[in-house]
């Protein structure tokens, strides 16, 4: 990593794209293509930038695990046979996409976006909230251009169209993803060292983050308390941490407040408290996908059936777990790239027991626990979010190890 410092025109995009990726919708060019995602037009100068600063380092072999794993999974499609299914070769392009937006932002200069992010999370949650109480029609606007689809037409309804606990979809098109987004920001302004600014924004983003009623938002926040327990329980004092457990408390409150309509309705994220959302039809099927997919991967343990998207396509299932797509898909040998890319990480960072590291480790436990019951990196906003997380860490990391050399 350089740990390039200066403001020059690589920060200026990746700041841009940025921006671009959270505020404005993908580009849609025809029903049988994919979008396009404002980082699939920027990856060339992304490319024309790492090779122009000479980005291309080896202090950490982890940014060159994605491009292996793109020519392994290159491989799995042949080996099975499915090199004329056009849609398979995106996955390809999307690993190789990771590994180039990993190293582009190992080169930008981060303190040139924190001046930025206060702003961009204030038009979020401006957004957010229009989108919330529906101002101005905005939720057509999400519906048509921002893939809302079903989440916006039933949002606050249930399948019958009856009155129901309301879930932020926001720009992201779906309240699974919205959670996770505001889950990151949550980590950006985690309090890790205590003042009055940052403590607020941190329950503004719990708070919108609960208003996505999100099952597994609750999970990973879990997680994420559970991690400062065991490897910083005295970053805080103890007064410090009952704040931010009763500021938690508070902001999950008010969440179901306001999503419920007063309490009128049932909370969608109790359902995980009480223990019914094991039983509900959305568990329901994703065990039933999970099974059917699980049946399959003996078939092929070592290499998979490869991306084979058209097989999702055809048969209208949704994995919801991203480590059995990855073993159905690539095999054992695809699930052990996959676990690299968190598992690699989370040590590197842990090792250190620098409190400085915390809101990226934290990252790495959002993601790690999203990935139970969602498809995280599939997204493409949630794994530009997760590569430029990963950049600031590797590039703090390799700038204080030098600092540290010099002394």
């Amino acid at each position: 990593m350089t740990g390039q410092r200066t403001i020059d025109i690589s920060s200026v995009l990746g700041l841009f794209v940025l921006i671009a990726a959270l505020c404005f919708p993908a580009m849609k060019i025809g029903d049988s293509l994919p979008t396009i995602h404002v980082l699939d037009v920027c990856l060339p100068f992304f490319l024309l930038l790492i090779i122009q600063k000479k980005a291309i380092t080896f202090q950490e072999y982890y940014v060159f695990i994605p491009f292996v794993f793109s020519v392994y999974v290159l491989f799995t499609i042949f080996i099975q046979g499915h090199s004329t299914m056009r849609h398979d070769y995106f996955e390809v392009y999307k690993w190789f996409k990771y590994g180039v937006t990993l190293l582009f932002f190992s080169q930008v200069n981060f303190q040139f976006f924190k001046k930025a992010i206060p702003i961009l999370f204030g038009a979020l949650i401006v957004i957010n909230t229009i989108h919330f109480f529906n101002l101005f029609n905005f939720n057509e606007l999400l519906k048509g251009y921002y893939n809302g689809g079903i989440h916006i037409e039933y949002f606050g309804k249930n399948s019958l169209g009856e009155p129901a606990v309301k879930r932020l979809v926001g720009t992201m098109g779906n309240p699974n993803i919205n959670a996770i987004l505001f889950g990151v920001f949550s980590i950006y302004y985690f309090p890790v060292y205590f003042s009055r600014k940052t403590l607020a924004f941190f329950f503004v983003s719990l708070l919108f983050m609960f208003l996505c009623q999100s099952r597994t938002s609750l999970l990973f926040h879990a997680a994420m308390y559970l991690v400062l327990l065991v490897f910083y329980s005295r970053i805080w004092t103890k007064k410090q941490w009952m704040i931010v457990l009763f500021g938690t408390i508070i902001a999950y409150l008010m969440a179901w407040m306001f999503a419920s309509s007063f309490f009128q309705y049932t909370s969608y994220n109790n359902s995980l408290l009480d223990g019914s959302a094991l039983f509900s039809g959305s568990a329901r099927g994703r065990f039933e996908t999970w099974y059917l997919l699980f049946g399959q991967i003996v078939e092929y343990p070592i290499f998979g059936h490869g991306p084979y998207k058209s097989y999702f396509y055809v048969n209208r299932i949704y994995s919801e777990n991203e480590y059995i797509l990855m073993f159905w898909r690539y095999g054992i040998i695809g699930l052990f790239f996959y676990l690299s890319f968190y598992v690699i990480p989370f040590f590197r960072f842990i090792k250190t027991r620098n409190p400085t590291f915390i809101p990226v480790l934290l990252l790495l436990v959002i993601m790690a626990i999203s990935a139970l019951t969602n498809n995280p990196l599939t997204e493409r906003n949630i794994e530009l979010l997760f590569c430029i997380g990963l950049a600031w860490g590797y590039q703090l990391f390799h700038s204080n190890r030098r600092a540290n050399e010099k002394e």
